[in-house]
């Protein structure tokens, strides 16, 4: 099926051909569903054998230095038999319409013949290669050869090369590429999706703060007797609102692409008031009373905005469980903050919702999972993996009809962070 020399006139089959063996010999030959083409190769190994004697080590390079051995080893060669097999890869009618068109259809190829070649040069026991033939009736046919290479110079006589016809295997392959790069490119929009998504959650509550805060000083203004100083004290609230949007969405650009933690002493009372103030419009417009209860000098090494983040996004899903459960009623939300260990600090949510309603209520923490029939579940998601990324473990505490206590841990200073690769200590702003 590889035949180096297959551009001169093919030797017909004749005595030597595999009919000249036994009867059942020659059936199971013949009807092999492989196709099977018999070469004669003993002259081309008599000339390979000759230049290894003369010295030749390179024998591409004694190619490429003496390119009309080619034609030499072309003329050593013949066709001795062929199968059915063979004469219907290449749709012909006959064994010696196959080897009258031999020619045309086992043209020269430098690369897949100097497989044999070398596999012969250099004493190999097979040989196997890749090429695309094309049959009388104009098809394009993929084809993986192989022969077993004897170790008796004079069996080259006969060297059984078996072809095996690789159009389905290759359309597959082209089925599955393309659908790889389908895969990869809804792949990239999903994650496109989710980046947009996971950032609209994020700054949603800062700018409904803003929004709020907007509000607020214009009714300050439009009074008969406006009230200034309110309404400035409300913008600069609206103001550090609106940065803190801003470098919301630059810590998740960082924490996405791998950045380091921009960790720095905090302490804990003042975050947690900020994170107050944050909710306390979208609270007090609810009924919902919000308490805080932080132990005295409590204090966390974490990014600033990463803290903020998390203990907003679990005020808002515990003041929207309230709201799901109890309607109307009053609720309450508590932020804790205390000691956990001699190297963390633990941070608590506890509200009077109506619980989690899952199976196992730390898979909220999974991403695209929500308990909210309109949530994208990226929150807890979001907020389990910066929790994670400052050393800390995020888990629920408590749950059940009464309300949900959802706790995480972070390093209560700078000497704590020594082992957490990815945390870049800073200064506190």
């Amino acid at each position: 099926m590889e035949p180096a020399v297959s551009d001169v006139q093919p030797r017909p089959a004749n005595a030597n051909s595999e009919a000249s063996g036994n009867g059942a010999s020659d059936d199971l030959f013949r009807n092999a569903p492989i196709p099977i083409l018999v070469e004669d190769w003993s002259g081309i190994q008599q000339r390979l054998s000759s230049l290894k004697k003369a010295g030749v080590v390179d024998l591409d390079g004694y190619f490429e230095e003496n390119p009309g051995l080619i034609d030499e080893l072309r003329d050593l060669h013949g066709f001795v038999d062929a199968n059915d097999a063979t004469l219907a890869l290449f749709d012909a009618a006959s064994k010696e319409v196959f080897f009258a068109h031999a020619r045309k259809l086992l043209p020269a190829d430098r690369f897949s013949n100097s497989q044999v070649l070398r596999a012969m040069f250099d004493g190999l026991a097979s040989c196997q290669g890749e090429r695309t033939l094309t049959s009388l009736a104009g098809r394009k046919v993929p084809i993986v050869w192989r022969c077993a290479l004897p170790d008796d110079a004079e069996r080259y006589g006969r060297l059984h090369f078996y072809a095996f016809d690789v159009t389905e295997h290759k359309e597959n392959t082209r089925r599955l590429e393309a659908l790889r790069a389908e895969m990869a490119h809804t792949a990239r929009v999903s994650m496109a999706g989710q980046l947009v998504a996971s950032i609209t959650h994020e700054i949603g509550q800062p700018l409904a703060a803003i929004r709020t805060g907007i509000d607020a000083a214009i009714r300050w203004l439009s009074r008969s007797q406006p009230n200034v100083d309110e309404a400035l004290a409300t913008l600069l609230n609206a103001t550090r609102w609106a940065d803190d949007t801003s470098e919301i969405c630059r810590r998740l650009r960082s924490f996405l692409g791998g950045a380091p933690i921009e960790a720095q002493s905090l302490d804990c009372d003042e975050v947690v008031d900020s994170v107050l103030t944050l909710v306390s419009s979208e609270a007090n417009a609810n009924n919902i009373l919000l308490h805080k209860n932080v132990e005295r000098g409590a204090t966390a090494f974490a990014d600033r905005i990463h803290v903020q983040q998390i203990l907003t996004n679990l005020v808002i899903n515990s003041i929207h469980a309230i709201l799901a459960a109890n309607g109307d009623e009053a609720g309450s939300v508590e932020i804790r903050a205390m000691a956990f260990s001699m190297t963390h600090t633990v941070f608590e949510v506890v509200d009077s919702g109506g619980g989690i309603k899952a199976a196992n209520p730390d898979d909220v923490c999974q991403p695209f999972l929500s308990t909210k029939r309109e949530g994208m579940g990226l929150g807890l998601a979001l907020c389990k993996s910066i929790v994670e990324s400052h050393g800390g473990k995020i888990w629920v505490a408590s749950t059940g009809a009464t309300g949900t206590s959802i706790s995480f841990t972070l390093l209560r200073s700078d000497h704590s962070a020594a082992n957490t690769d990815r945390i870049r200590y800073s200064n506190p702003a």
